[in-house]
């Protein structure tokens, strides 16, 4: 690798990482919208807010980096997997308990990483 490929692909996972509070607020922000849809018994928009919530988390979940992000790293990887999976489940079973669930649990995952602030 040359040191223009490797500063270019330093600089892409910089910008990444920086992007990550970003995509935990757009998570969050189309949970909510799925919550509301659940609650209104709005089946196709409940459906495509979860579908955009699970392409968040696959991609948090692809902006991981295997090789340098230590044993951390599968640990989140296994949550995503965990997430993505129980917005699949939640779109079976409508249970607006569950997206309460899913929605606490990446809350308290983005305020462990950045605090109220981000």
């Amino acid at each position: 690798m040359s040191e223009l490929e490797a500063v270019t692909q330093a600089s892409a996972a910089a910008s990444a990482v920086q992007r990550i509070p970003e995509r935990y607020e757009q998570l969050l922000a189309k949970l909510g919208e799925a919550d509301r849809d659940l609650e209104l018994h709005d089946v196709p928009g409940r459906s495509s807010h979860l579908e955009e919530a699970s392409a968040i988390i696959f991609d948090l979940l692809y902006s991981l980096d295997f090789r340098q992000g230590g044993e951390l790293v599968p640990r989140l990887a296994a949550l995503y997997g965990y997430l993505a999976s129980q917005l699949l489940l939640i779109g079976k079973t409508r249970s607006r308990a569950d997206l309460t669930h899913v929605r606490d649990m990446i809350k308290s995952l983005k305020q462990s990483w950045y605090g109220n602030a981000a």
